[in-house]
């Protein structure tokens, strides 16, 4: 699975302001350069209006964003299905709980698959087969594909809410003496319980400042609910088997929840099917960062996550291509962000297990645009490599990149890649300049290159305003979300 073949040539002037007019979002131009024939910044290109109402953009860009737009319709799909579901249920005590334990299940399924590196690369390998000739709007809307999380999480609260359902139902059953089994319900209620901690722990609020407990709950009790779906199943069967005077197997499957959950057990365990110990060669780029090469051939415009220890915690990387076509594999820059990384930079490893499969991210969607701009900020380098450094890239690039001492920090060598995919790239050491407008300055180059998207590796909080900042002013701009 690649990306499209790579286009070398790149515009140099705004000539071109007016190509594309009809697909193109109309954004007023002062007349002004980004960049002063001496190398200096040049005078101040004013920024449009907010183009609605503070309400409308609040809605639309922050509270409704992509993400939260794939949750609440999956949510509220479930929802709607379950209301009319108690409804038309009548009768409390005669209830099919199946049905209830094959709605969950269902739900389980979709969030478990949509998150399997398989899925994915099959999604941005049809995001990629959508041409650069296309509407710019119909490219824009591909390009949030990055945010399906939404539907992992709608999918995951879904479930819950439905085994809440079939909880509360065998509970009601049970009191009442219509279903006897006293182990059953015990089961249900510690998956039930299960469940809900997932739920909470992956509150984004939590799963940010926690993230190591977060990661290991996740794992955890999610193989400890599948195991008990299994045992769940097993002595519903069989409670029914016994009343029908039938086998267990006849009982299961004729149930759609059986063959879901075997889905289920299958994608919980082929990532791990695919865990390898990968050797590396550190390479020390400064005391803040390390490049790691290894010689297996992974795809253009991909990532991988590695592991000291595969049970606890993993860290995405993405990986930079060997320029060089007589050598093998590629590398990987991690630069000091927490204690891991910290490790990593310090004392690195031989060797580090990778698993699953590598797959895109979100700078991969950059591929069905003809010019985009590329905002990054420190570390941020090191994912945008993989897109701007991949000899499958057939995107004009236009790159800022500002950091403290970027070639002190990452050397001469990754600021020669920068160079080499925009000799025009802004590189500005916050150290000695400051920090600088990145809203205005991500506006300019956009304006300057005549761009048809701007996409922004940074941190969270600067991540979310510059996005937030250009999109509601008609910019198509795209980066990571933390969602999910």
């Amino acid at each position: 699975m690649r990306p499209p073949a790579i286009h070398e040539s790149a515009p140099k002037s705004l000539s071109y302001l007016l190509e594309d007019q009809q697909t193109r979002t109309s954004i007023p131009y002062s007349g002004s350069s980004l960049v002063t024939e001496h190398g200096d910044y040049a005078e101040e290109l004013e920024l449009p209006a907010k183009r609605q109402p503070r309400i409308v953009r609040l809605f639309r860009h922050t509270l409704l964003n992509v993400y939260r737009r794939l949750f609440s319709t999956v949510f509220l799909a479930n929802a709607v299905v379950l209301i009319v579901f108690t409804v038309k249920s009548s009768d409390i005590h005669h209830v099919n709980i199946w049905n209830l334990a094959t709605a969950a299940s269902a739900n389980v399924f979709v969030g478990t698959a949509i998150r399997q590196d398989y899925v994915q690369n099959v999604l941005y390998f049809l995001a990629w087969l959508t041409p650069q000739s296309a509407p710019l709007r119909v490219r824009r809307v591909v390009a949030k594909l990055y945010e399906n999380g939404g539907v992992h999480s709608g999918c995951g609260v879904a479930g819950t809410l439905w085994f809440l359902a079939l909880t509360f139902i065998l509970s009601v059953q049970f009191a009442e003496d219509i279903f006897t089994s006293q182990t059953v319900l015990i089961v249900t209620c510690i998956l039930q319980a299960l469940l809900l901690l997932i739920v909470v722990l992956a509150y984004p609020t939590f799963r940010t400042k926690y993230h190591n407990v977060f990661e290991v709950s996740h794992r955890f009790a999610g193989w400890t609910v599948i195991i008990l779906f299994w045992v769940e199943l097993g002595l519903l069967a069989h409670t029914v088997a016994q009343e029908n005077h039938v086998t267990a197997a006849h009982v299961l499957v004729r149930q759609p929840s059986f063959w879901l959950l075997i889905l289920i057990t299958i994608h919980a365990i082929l990532p791990w099917l695919f865990l390898r110990r990968w050797e590396f060669r550190a390479e020390g780029l400064t005391k803040h960062a390390v490049r790691l090469h290894f010689e297996r051939n992974v795809g253009p415009c991909t990532g991988i996550a590695i592991s000291k220890s595969p049970l606890l915690e993993w860290h995405p990387f993405a990986t930079l291509p060997s320029l060089d076509a007589t050598q093998k594999g590629g590398s990987i820059i991690v630069s000091r962000a927490g204690d891991w990384t910290k490790s990593a930079v310090e004392q690195p490893r031989s060797y580090y297990w990778v698993k699953g499969v590598p797959k895109p991210g979100v700078l991969g969607l950059s591929l069905i645009f003809k010019r985009v701009v590329i905002v990054t900020t420190g570390s941020g380098i090191g994912p945008c490599l993989s897109i701007i450094a991949s000899p499958s890239r057939r995107t004009t690039c236009r790159i800022l990149w500002t950091g403290p001492r970027p070639e002190q920090t990452f050397g001469s060598e990754i600021v020669q890649y920068v160079r080499r995919a925009d000799p025009e790239a802004m590189i500005i050491d916050s150290k000695k300049e400051g920090r600088p407008d990145m809203v205005n300055l991500s506006y300019r180059l956009y304006v300057e290159a005549a761009a048809e998207a701007v996409f922004v590796i940074s941190n969270p909080a600067l991540t979310r305003k510059i996005v937030y900042s250009l999109e509601s002013r008609g910019v198509p701009a795209f980066g990571p979300i933390w969602d999910s």
